[in-house]
């Protein structure tokens, strides 16, 4: 590790490429997050430069970035096609990109069965609560998950039989 510069002392301005550099080294961003991130102190032509370096050594890759992302909230935490958009638009990836992305890499993919994963990590916790709980708990955790209503209908269905089959005082 480095020292910085004792206080007081002039040391060179780091470049903008360098700044974006550290940002990345931190957490894995978006081409419009690095550029509102050097915005604050590079000027245009710099930022531009920084983002063509960036690019040019696959440092960011918007792509990737959409791909690996779906690929965890698939498999670590289960959300519908909707709320992942809405996640990635707020880290500044277009809804267009997103979908052109999204329909080439996972062309099969079923939302009823993302939300069926979602649910299963809450079902122990639910099998203990009253059944109208059961059910109230399940549809918000679902709706919070950015699953729609038939969605959740359908694997509520599903799961109510589960109980009936194993639980018939339920």
């Amino acid at each position: 590790m480095t020292k910085s510069a004792p206080r007081g002392s002039k040391s060179p301005p780091i470049s903008a490429f360098d700044a974006a550099c550290r940002s990345l080294a931190r957490r894995r961003l978006t081409e419009a997050e690095v550029r509102q991130r050097l915005e604050k102190k590079y000027q245009p032509s710099e930022i531009a430069e920084a983002v063509i370096k960036l690019k040019e050594y696959h440092f960011i890759d918007d792509d990737a970035l959409i791909v690996d992302y779906i690929k965890d909230r698939l498999n670590l935490s289960p959300r519908s096609v909707r709320m992942m958009q809405y996640e990635l638009l707020r880290r500044g990836i277009a809804q267009e990109h997103f979908q052109r992305i999204f329909e080439q890499e996972f062309p099969d993919h079923d939302e009823v069965e993302a939300a069926r994963q979602a649910l299963k990590s809450r079902l122990k916790r639910l099998q203990s609560a009253p059944p109208q709980s059961r059910r109230e708990r399940a549809l918000r955790f679902l709706h919070s998950r950015g699953f729609n209503f038939e969605v959740i209908n359908q694997v509520w269905g599903e799961v109510i039989d589960g109980f009936n089959e194993n639980d018939p005082d339920s």
